[in-house]
């Protein structure tokens, strides 16, 4: 899953036998210190991007990883820390593909950035972390959005980030898909799974400073364009 692929299957010589990426520091083995993990971890690995989901209050978390024209990998992150520096397994990955992540916190702790290494490839990588309220807030209960021709309505489930959305046209059949809408500062991503018309699509936009309003630009696995949102509620 990385743009610059190299062998990195290897005896680690501080755990003889073991495979570097399966290794585990023994200075952090036991340090699980949920404490400062957030909600939700937005992640750039080289031309990958991905979202990782904290499981409750634990040091788990679910992860996606999307890129266009590449199949979409899932798989599970076990966090460890100790004071600024974070340790994160990635294990049962769809691609199987398993990591090892090193990096450290920023000074607010809202950001994380270091290298990852895996049974085929690595690189760097870099995170935004979100905390808890932190876009929630933000998202409205309905999204009215304008892309080309077509009119959709994305409704939000609950309290949550995940989005059901219908677009129409005149003369087009309704199209239906999954959306998952994350922010950061004034930064929107959305990633649209599950589309009825087998078109799934990556949004990123800017909102408005008085954040009722988006637009940018979204790519999809056939097309792409501009985009317009205004929120509701």
């Amino acid at each position: 899953m990385y743009n610059n692929w190299y062998p990195y299957y290897y005896e680690n010589p501080y755990y003889p036998g073991i495979p570097s990426y399966e290794a585990v520091p023994t200075s952090i083995a036991h340090a699980q210190q949920p404490v400062g993990l957030g909600v939700r971890w937005i992640v750039q690995e080289g031309g990958w991007q991905a979202v990782w989901t904290r499981r409750g209050n634990s040091n788990v978390f679910d992860g996606r990883w999307s890129m266009a024209g590449q199949r979409d990998i899932t798989a599970v992150l076990t966090m460890y820390t100790s004071g600024n520096f974070v340790f994160i397994e990635r294990r049962n990955s769809s691609d199987g593909n398993n990591c090892n992540y090193s990096g450290t916190f920023g000074r607010d702790r809202r950001t994380a950035s270091g290298t990852n290494i895996c049974n085929r490839g690595g690189g760097n990588w870099s995170a935004v972390i979100e905390h808890r309220g932190q876009q929630q807030d933000r998202l409205g209960r309905r999204w009215d959005v304008q892309e080309g021709a077509w009119r959709a309505v994305w409704t939000r489930r609950g309290n949550s980030n995940v989005f059901d959305g219908i677009w129409t046209q005149p003369g087009q059949r309704d199209i239906t898909a999954v959306l998952t809408i994350t922010i950061e500062g004034n930064n929107v991503r959305v990633q649209r799974r599950n589309s009825s018309d087998g078109n799934n699509c990556t949004y990123r936009g800017t909102m408005s400073p008085n954040g009722r309003t988006v637009t940018g630009q979204f790519t999809c696995d056939r097309g792409g364009g501009n985009w317009s949102a205004t929120i509701i509620g």
